[in-house]
């Protein structure tokens, strides 16, 4: 499983899956499901995909490193049980397209521009993402937003409106000089760690979370304090799109910054490590380890399997679509080529 050859200076286009490193004798069946990812990669010489569709071989690549990432053992077992219940390749080819959206482009789904929030600290749209309601109910809206702007404040004041992955503050007229204490300065915002456009009933089985967890719920509670991590524009976009992400380190509270490409984010603008902390952990609660762990997961699967190359380039396509017709006439050509991301 040979790497096409690059410039020296750029990052791989992907990594290519390992030999087989689980037991047979003590984990059967992530043993068996990963043999079935390395198998796909074999099956896939000389075979097209659909057009519009990934390659087979970085379909075995996304299911490959979906087994090597998961973030807990539970979360292992459940995707082995999906790779290990399709009935043939075409149908591991399929999981794997469906995957490719859910942990990868759903999360990209909210990267975009949103309008500037009341007071200056950030956008109104956390994530890039709308806030919305079955129905459109204006009133469950309203108190959707007010929810989201208290967790958002609560989260800016815990964070000291700092950029937590550049160190960058904000202006001295919004938080007063002493705070600057000669850091760079910025307009910060409240991102969404794990945002609202994602299928977080897929996601929270990888990640293994708890059935009390508030994401968990029937009506899932993104809009919680330790779900919103303060950074500048710059670093918010990098870290929706992927590009960024916190690894923790073994300490309480400590993550280290981490990218797949040395020019994001160039180390001269980042931090190489991120401590957390808050003098009240009952309303402003530090950002939970369990979705930096699940981001960080998605992250690595996007970048080893090829996965975000491909996204990108999707996304780039769609983006001389979005030359839209102001009356939405190319709507169906844009909802047609997501269909065929999401596998549909």
């Amino acid at each position: 499983m040979r790497r096409s050859g690059t410039h020296k200076a750029d990052p791989p286009p992907f990594e290519p899956l390992p030999d087989n490193m689980f037991s047979r004798r003590t984990h059967p069946s992530w043993h068996d499901a990963y043999a079935r990812c390395v198998g796909l990669f074999f099956w896939a010489v000389g075979r097209q995909p659909p057009p519009g569709t990934a390659s087979y071989d970085m379909c075995s690549r996304v299911l490959g490193h979906l087994v090597l990432e998961a973030p807990t053992e539970l979360g292992r077992d459940w995707v082995c049980k999906k790779i290990l219940g399709c009935a043939d390749e075409h149908a591991l080819a399929r999981l794997a397209q469906k995957y490719i959206f859910t942990f990868v482009a759903a999360f990209r789904a909210s990267v975009g521009p949103s309008s500037p929030a009341r007071g200056g600290l950030g956008r109104g749209a956390v994530g890039g993402s709308s806030i919305s309601t079955p129905g459109g109910d204006r009133g469950a809206r309203g108190a959707a937003l007010s929810t989201y702007q208290d967790k958002r404040m609560l989260a800016l004041e815990r964070d000291a409106c700092r950029c937590m992955i550049t160190g960058s503050v904000h202006s001295a007229s919004a938080i007063g000089a002493a705070t600057l204490a000669g850091a760079p300065t910025a307009v910060v915002e409240a991102t969404f760690i794990i945002p609202p456009s994602v299928d977080i009933r897929t996601l929270s089985r990888y990640a293994g979370f708890s059935s009390d967890d508030p994401l968990c719920e029937p009506a899932p509670s993104f809009y919680r304090v330790e779900n919103l991590l303060t950074l500048h524009a710059d670093a918010a976009d990098e870290f929706r799109s992927l590009n960024v992400w916190l690894e923790a380190t073994g300490r309480k509270d400590e993550y280290q910054v981490v990218t797949w490409n040395p020019t994001t984010l160039a180390a001269s603008r980042r931090q190489t490590t991120v401590a957390f902390s808050t003098a009240d952990p009952g309303v402003r609660p530090v950002p939970s380890v369990h979705y930096l762990r699940l981001r960080a997961a998605c992250a690595r699967v996007a970048h080893k399997s090829g996965a975000a190359v491909y996204i990108e380039a999707l996304t780039r396509d769609l983006a001389t679509l979005s030359v839209l017709a102001e009356d939405g006439s190319s709507a169906g050509v844009l909802t047609a080529a997501l269909s065929r991301v999401a596998g549909g």
